[in-house]
């Protein structure tokens, strides 16, 4: 008896010493999945990282707002002109958020060519226009002081009258002058709300078709609509 339990202290030893010298392997690795351990790739670029990290959720990139930049109006058309805007903003497809708004045109001052007493006297000038190329102009045949007179333009802005007449002027025309004359005419505006920055980028190309129309924000009029 006492040799077998010499025997069986000396096995145990020798396990033991085994172990610890890591003959046997380690219980924490080879316990778990031994063989896919020993099948893993690029084993050694593995970091060990803590449970409470583990258990943390990843983050989500978040998606690029789509943030709205703009509220514009561009106008004032006439109304033939309606068939030609419309089509070219049905593209950005704004659907509610965009409005046809109707506004009232003042303008205040007139290019015009004084009265020529007649209507013959008046059809004359009309000819001597004609022959510098002028054509964008009417016999004004009210009741007014300026009967028979020619109006070459009625303009919002002061500084607008003068630069066409100064053009007037080169063309060879000297008898035309600026003068007071309120015209009110039926235009409209288009209204496109909450643009977003690809929407204002597409916009900025349609209104290249229109260059000489205004664009403002939304909040600059009395008329508008947020």
């Amino acid at each position: 008896m006492l040799r077998f339990f010499f025997w069986s202290l000396l096995v145990l030893n020798a396990a033991l010493l085994a172990f610890n010298l890591g003959y046997l392997g380690t219980w924490e690795m080879d316990t778990h999945e031994p063989q896919r351990m020993t099948k893993q790739l690029q084993s050694d670029q593995l970091q060990l990282i803590s449970a409470s990290l583990a258990m943390a959720p990843s983050e989500v990139p978040a998606e690029k707002k789509n943030d709205i930049v703009a509220c514009l109006e561009i106008g004032n058309f006439p109304q033939a002109d309606a068939p030609k805007v419309e089509e070219k903003l049905k593209t950005l497809a704004l659907g509610e958020r965009q409005s046809r708004i109707n506004v009232m045109d003042v303008a205040t001052n007139m290019v015009f060519i004084p009265s020529q007493g007649s209507k013959e006297g008046a059809e004359k000038k009309a000819g001597e226009l004609r022959r510098l190329g002028i054509t964008d102009f009417f016999i004004v045949q009210d009741q007014s002081n300026l009967r028979f007179g020619i109006s070459l333009g009625v303009f919002k802005t002061e500084e607008a009258a003068k630069a066409h007449l100064a053009n007037l002027n080169n063309k060879g025309v000297h008898s035309a002058r600026i003068g007071p004359r309120t015209i009110t005419t039926n235009k409209f505006a288009y209204q496109l709300r909450a643009l977003n920055a690809d929407e204002k980028s597409r916009f900025d190309v349609i209104k290249l078709d229109f260059a000489a129309q205004e664009v403002r924000n939304c909040q600059a009029t009395p008329y508008s609509r947020n």
